[in-house]
């Protein structure tokens, strides 16, 4: 058995905006960095055999924020590990995109159609394809030597990648949500099963830095 210790990214200067971030590249701003040492501190006894994270800024300084001191925990970025591609979208508040692409947005709202994407960008399905080829090979990396892995990653792609250990259908993804520097624990079993042991706990952060 392996356990995956599931981090979403700090906040940045778009998430305090409500600016779409997809597969844009802002920084953690002094709140997001605070956010990560938080849960650095609460992680520090734990032994990591191994950390991954996106390799978008914000991922990875969160990651580093967490592993900070820790020269024996070896951190490597996964590219697969990125935010859903928001096309056109990306940089925009949510009012924004309603009123510049009404139809669409509404379609995106309402609809739960998993096969839709944004102008230019990637269909829940294809996050959950994404999601699938990550799991197949965070198993590779532990399986038959157990120990915790972090993995540092985005809303969207923690929702997709639960729903994938979980083995439900991308049309589940939604009924998650994932604060900024939330913690999550999933317990993987060699045969492929899981058990979520924690679910988005963001008591490390205490407060003025929760969302």
């Amino acid at each position: 058995m392996s356990r995956y210790f599931l981090v979403r990214h700090g906040v940045t200067q778009w998430n305090a905006q409500g600016r779409i971030q997809g597969q844009s590249d802002p920084s953690l701003n002094r709140t997001g960095q605070r956010q990560a040492r938080r849960l650095g501190e609460r992680l520090a006894s734990v032994p990591f055999a191994g950390a991954r994270c996106s390799d978008l800024r914000r991922c990875s300084e969160t990651a580093a924020g967490i592993l900070l001191g820790r020269n024996d925990v070896r951190l490597q970025e996964m590219p697969e590990l990125r935010e859903k591609n928001f096309g056109a979208w990306e940089g925009l508040t949510f009012g924004e995109v309603e009123a510049r692409y009404p139809d669409p947005y509404r379609n995106w709202m309402t609809a739960g159609d998993p096969s839709f994407a944004p102008p230019g960008g990637e269909s829940d399905l294809q996050l959950y394809s994404r999601a699938h080829t990550v799991v197949e090979r965070l198993r590779q990396t532990l399986t038959g030597s157990g120990g915790n892995l972090l993995v540092v990653t985005h809303g969207g792609m923690l929702r997709a990648l639960i729903a994938c250990l979980l083995g439900l259908p991308a049309q589940k993804m939604w009924k998650f949500r994932f604060a900024n520097a939330g913690l999550s624990v999933a317990s993987v079993f060699d045969d492929g099963s899981a058990v979520v042991d924690l679910l988005n706990d963001t008591s490390h952060l205490g407060e003025g830095l929760e969302e």
